[in-house]
């Protein structure tokens, strides 16, 4: 598109480089179909990225609905809808812990949890994985943990510790 904003990009690389425009027009053959009555709608995806359009497009439309989840999962499993005070930076230190969160809670489901408990919501997750009983004890300067579990959620807590490379023996 000939329009470029007169703001420096917001890329990853903060190169001063505008952001792409690529429009999109949608003709209907068949006339007045879209629901306005027109028979052409118009879509502007923006950009930082210098892919082609035929690679660009499809990348950018298995993206939508992806983002809800994530909003709903903050929200409902980590507790996103009642934020712990009525100070701006109090929630943005919330917020700061309860993303990184998510996002460390999404990587050991997609890195060790089978194909079935992969979409596991927060509560679930939580049973899964964290909420596992068993009995620490220390002797002798050595710290013991003994889980009291079936021996498949114990293999997916072995799977964890692997994967993010927690040492133990």
């Amino acid at each position: 598109m000939d329009y470029l904003p007169a703001e420096r990009g917001e890329g990853k690389t903060d190169s001063g480089e505008p952001l792409r425009y690529v429009g999109l027009r949608l003709l209907k053959p068949q006339g007045l179909l879209f629901a306005d009555g027109s028979d052409r709608m118009h879509f502007a995806v923006i950009t930082y990225l210098d892919w082609k359009g035929d690679k660009l497009l499809p990348w950018h439309r298995e993206k939508v609905g992806t983002i809800e989840h994530v909003h709903d999962e903050v929200k409902n499993g980590f507790g996103g809808a009642h934020l712990p005070s009525r100070h701006v930076a109090v929630n943005a230190a919330w917020f700061t812990l309860a993303l990184p969160s998510y996002n460390i809670a999404a990587a050991i489901k997609d890195l060790c949890f089978e194909p079935a408990d992969r979409n596991a919501r927060v509560k679930r997750y939580r049973l899964l994985i964290v909420h596992l009983a068993g009995r620490m004890s220390r002797f002798q300067y050595k710290l013991k943990l003994e889980l009291r579990a079936s021996d498949e959620a114990i293999a997916r807590m072995a799977k964890v510790w692997v994967v993010t490379r927690i040492p133990c023996h």
